[in-house]
């Protein structure tokens, strides 16, 4: 008898789709899994953008894509609070799963029926249990998300170090920068902590020379969600 159909949607802070980011991990999902997307900032021009998500001073920040290919950055809080209206109205449409696409923390989301999955949760507890003893180095896109990303990664077996390159940059030399920065620091596995980069940016990696273990916030993602369903 063949499986019902379960309707997941991937949800971005950008605008959708963010096939970059979602069809890695789609690859690894069943058949009976049916697939749409959604993004925070659907619809709106830079200018709504930045008036309704800009950045505030101090408070954290988070990176992300319009449709035309264009990096925004973008206010944590505000990101949150209508990243919440977006789940609501997914659930109202029928919606089974909501996989975010971003590793940032949003502090209480919530759903009335369907199964959030919260990238920040999943990574971070799969890359602890992975790394137990070993000394980690994160990259994070931006230096001014690295003292939220200490207190993220702080259920790590050793205090985490921590380097930025952006995912969004037209060559991989700044991220190669904090690999090999790590590196020097004493970093025995690296962890890219966003759902920007992808298995491209660890390839370019590779081909800079670097031989340390890379774990890929969205392909360890994927592996966790394709298994489960």
């Amino acid at each position: 008898m063949p499986m019902s159909s379960l309707r997941l949607a991937f949800l971005t802070i950008g605008q959708a789709p963010r096939h970059d980011l979602s069809d890695p991990i789609e690859q690894g999902l069943p058949d009976h899994v049916e697939v749409r997307h959604a993004g925070v900032l659907d619809g709106l021009d830079l200018a709504a953008v930045d008036a309704r998500f800009g950045p505030q001073a101090g408070g954290a920040q988070l990176i992300s894509r319009m449709a035309d290919g264009g990096v925004v950055t973008l206010g944590a809080a505000a990101i949150g609070e209508q990243l919440q209206h977006c789940i609501d109205r997914l659930e109202d449409e029928g919606v089974d799963v909501v996989v975010l696409l971003c590793t940032g923390e949003f502090p209480g989301l919530r759903t009335r029926r369907a199964w959030l999955v919260e990238p920040d949760a999943v990574v971070c507890g799969t890359v602890a249990s992975l790394l137990r003893g070993v000394q980690a180095g994160v990259i994070v896109p931006m230096p001014g998300q690295e003292h939220e990303a200490r207190a993220k990664w702080r259920m790590l077996d050793r205090t985490a170090l921590f380097a930025s390159g952006s995912p969004y940059a037209d060559s991989a030399r700044s991220l190669v920068a904090a690999a090999t920065a790590l590196q020097a620091q004493g970093a025995q596995a690296l962890v890219l902590d966003c759902m920007g980069y992808s298995p491209r940016h660890k390839q370019a990696l590779r081909e800079a020379g670097c031989t340390l273990p890379v774990l890929v916030s969205g392909s360890v993602l994927g592996g966790a969600l394709g298994a489960f369903l």
